[in-house]
């Protein structure tokens, strides 16, 4: 875009040009926060996030807090989580899950987090996913509200079970529309119906062919192009030797 402008560079003395230099040296008399008042900073927009989440739940923020005290499962992964110390976790382990996404895991208040979406204990799972499925909005969309501000390991097989097994949401959910197969009704005059349709190309070359449906007789024609007008204009010369058929 600045390649449209011609430039030209002259140079001026700082004393007669200051204010190019100003807000460099206002810098200079800046002093940063201290470590510990940004981290609480911080902290407090987490928490303040955290706590609008749970506005959209049915259940309380301390409600989950004191669940997750009572969870050993969840216990266990807020003391490896703090600590920055994880064991070597066996596959079976419940524990699993949330060691392969331990690097997205936090704590805030007692509760424990992955990302901004809360770790909703056991006790607490099923009076969440019924609120969530509420409205019936489908399998796909509530994997969509859910995955917005709460987790636990089985919550998506858990979605599709209860939406699988809800008879309101089996009569809301869409079926494909079948659509019947029919054939032409047979011809009983020549050129009454005719069908056209365009093939190629081959070897740079189009065709036109149009076909009788009385008589299977084919009309082809050579196109250059296979445009409207062109194909227009052919039409009009079959249709000047054979007449007009009363279905294109």
């Amino acid at each position: 875009m600045l390649l449209n402008y011609n430039f030209s560079i002259q140079y001026v003395n700082t004393k007669d040009f200051g204010q190019a230099d100003a807000l460099s040296r206002l810098i200079s008399s800046h002093t940063s926060e201290p470590e510990d008042r940004v981290i609480a900073a911080i902290d407090t927009e987490i928490t303040a996030e955290i706590m609008d989440n749970c506005n959209h739940l049915p259940v309380s923020f301390e409600a989950i807090q004191t669940a997750t005290s009572d969870d050993p499962i969840l216990t266990q992964v807020i003391n490896y989580t703090r600590s920055g110390c994880w064991p070597k976790i066996d596959r079976n382990s419940p524990l699993f899950y949330y060691y392969n996404r331990r690097e997205s895991l936090s704590t805030i208040n007692g509760c424990l987090l992955t990302s901004s979406r809360i770790v909703i204990p056991k006790l607490l799972q099923r009076r969440v996913l019924y609120s969530l499925h509420k409205a019936h909005p489908g399998q796909t969309r509530m994997k969509m509200l859910a995955r917005s501000y709460v987790y636990w390991p089985t919550l998506d097989s858990d979605i599709e079970r209860l939406v699988k097994n809800c008879t309101t949401c089996a009569k809301a959910a869409k079926n494909p529309v079948k659509a019947e197969l029919s054939s032409w009704p047979k011809a009983t005059l020549p050129w009454t119906r005719v069908h056209a349709d365009s093939a190629g190309p081959l070897d740079g070359i189009y065709y036109l062919v149009v076909v009788d449906a009385y008589s299977k007789w084919p009309e082809i024609l050579q196109m250059n192009t296979i445009s409207t007008s062109a194909t227009i204009k052919a039409m009009r010369r079959i249709f000047a030797q054979f007449g007009n058929p009363q279905i294109l």
